[in-house]
């Protein structure tokens, strides 16, 4: 299995594995489950979250799909019901120019996703 994340379901900024290093920013998240769990930790890039596998709930539930995902620093202490949806990461959490990173710092958050995938484009040399 390849590294794979999403987007914060706040600011449409990348998560990113807590393996690329230089963007602590990126990887501490607080992961909400449609069951009301709530998850705070580094995010690894193979869908875990402070060692905690969201593939796989221990009840056999599949999760990834429908887990929300917001950075540390922009979650306010919303409910899963609150918040709208994580999208797939389109640099798969890691693989992104340096470039893109700096650019959400700089420019702030994303007003929705069709802003994230536009800068994307010109940021991230994918």
């Amino acid at each position: 299995m390849g590294f794979f994340s999403k987007t914060c379901a706040k600011s449409h900024w990348p998560i990113v594995s807590q393996w690329r290093r230089g963007y602590p920013e990126f990887t501490q998240v607080v992961a909400l489950l449609p069951n009301g769990e709530i998850i705070y930790g580094p995010y690894d890039g193979y869908g875990r979250v402070d060692g905690i596998d969201l593939m796989e709930s221990p009840r056999g539930r599949f999760w990834w799909p429908r887990v929300k995902l917001v950075l540390e620093r922009f979650y306010d202490g919303e409910t899963y019901a609150e918040l709208g949806r994580s999208y797939d990461e389109l640099a798969q959490g890691y693989f992104m120019a340096p470039e893109f990173l700096d650019h959400c710092i700089t420019a702030g958050p994303f007003k929705n996703r069709a802003e994230y995938r536009r800068a994307f484009k010109i940021h991230a040399k994918w």
